[in-house]
């Protein structure tokens, strides 16, 4: 434990500085620190650690702990609506806002400083398509995956370019640019964590003598696959409550469907349809998951949320209609959800 503790100190170190930097050079070059940049450089610190806690187990003093972060961004938030033009600000507001899993404010911000940028860096490049990656996994073969891309030219070392480009090749069926990809990616030394994942997708390209074995073994196992630790799922069960009505919440409201951790949290895999589709059953599998390589499996309970949103986003808004129930990874293979709550 000493050693991760020491290498997360470094880590976080390494992270400050990148984040400090950028703030230096302002100060050199404008006379004055931005106070939003400098309150979101001092976020970065609490905000790790308790994400830490809260992915690792659930703990009550998290949860305030979580509380405190929240005010503390929105108070940064509420200062870059009157700072609109400090483009520092939105970039590290957006950074804040992917520590904390709010991909679709991260995305928000993050466009705002991407609009007043004269020339975006590589730095912003990479962080608005993380962000627009993390909210529409769709977007890696668009817009986000081509700015990906331009990165990648650049910098050939840049691990997160090479992670996420990898994703976009194998999405587009580009087999062995993704092979060459997660090899580079492993061949600049990742976390021990990252190249177990690294490893694994490799493994299970087209091609490779590990994906060969497992397509010719899933041919007669399938079923039994789909309760592996790899690749788990739940068939989900959603219908309306007595008296509910999608209406209440516009007629172009969306149903989200997704496993968190109990106490809130990003989510570990999202489903997202037209309210029409309730009352209906819905798979939710590791083939949903918000970040590549998490699977349900890693979590002995989960919270299953089907919630019927107007904008479609997965923060709750006052209003929407919801349900909510405990779900098991490695037992439950199917539930139901009956939404019959509203949001305050």
């Amino acid at each position: 434990m000493t050693t991760f503790w020491i290498a997360a100190s470094v880590l976080m170190a390494a992270a400050l500085a990148f984040l400090l930097i950028p703030l230096w050079r302002q100060r050199r070059r404008t006379g004055r620190w931005s106070v939003s940049g400098v309150a979101a450089v001092l976020l970065a610190v609490p905000i790790s650690v308790g994400l830490y806690y809260a992915v690792r187990t659930y703990q009550p003093g998290v949860l305030e702990e979580r509380a405190n972060e929240m005010k503390l961004v929105n108070e940064l938030a509420e200062r870059m609506r009157q700072q609109p033009d400090d483009i520092e600000g939105w970039r590290l507001l957006g950074r804040s806002y992917l520590f904390l899993g709010l991909y679709d404010k991260a995305r928000d911000a993050l466009a705002e400083a991407w609009q007043r940028a004269p020339k975006p860096d590589n730095s912003l490049k990479l962080d608005y398509a993380e962000s627009e990656v993390l909210a529409d996994r769709s977007s890696l073969g668009g817009e986000a995956g081509e700015l990906i891309e331009q990165v990648l030219a650049e910098e050939p070392s840049n691990m997160k370019a090479l992670w996420y480009a990898a994703q976009r090749a194998v999405g587009l069926g580009q087999n062995a640019t993704a092979r060459d990809r997660l090899t580079r990616l492993l061949q600049l030394g990742p976390p021990d964590n990252i190249a177990q994942i690294v490893r694994a997708q490799l493994e299970q390209l087209p091609g490779s003598e590990a994906a060969q074995g497992s397509a010719a073994a899933a041919q007669g196992s399938a079923a039994a696959a789909q309760g592996a630790e790899a690749g788990r799922s739940v068939r989900v069960k959603v219908r309306l409550g007595e008296g509910v009505s999608p209406d209440k919440v516009g007629p172009n409201a969306w149903l989200l469907i997704f496993a968190r951790a109990p106490g809130g949290g990003p989510p570990v895999a999202v489903v997202r349809e037209p309210a029409s589709a309730v009352p209906g059953e819905f798979v939710l599998s590791d083939a949903d998951a918000m970040i590549p390589g998490r699977s349900l499996g890693d979590f002995e309970e989960l919270e299953l949320v089907a919630r019927i949103s107007a904008t479609g986003q997965a923060e709750q808004q006052p209003g929407d209609l919801y349900a909510e129930r405990p779900f098991h990874p490695a037992e439950d293979t199917t539930a139901e959800l009956v939404i019959d709550k509203v949001a305050q």
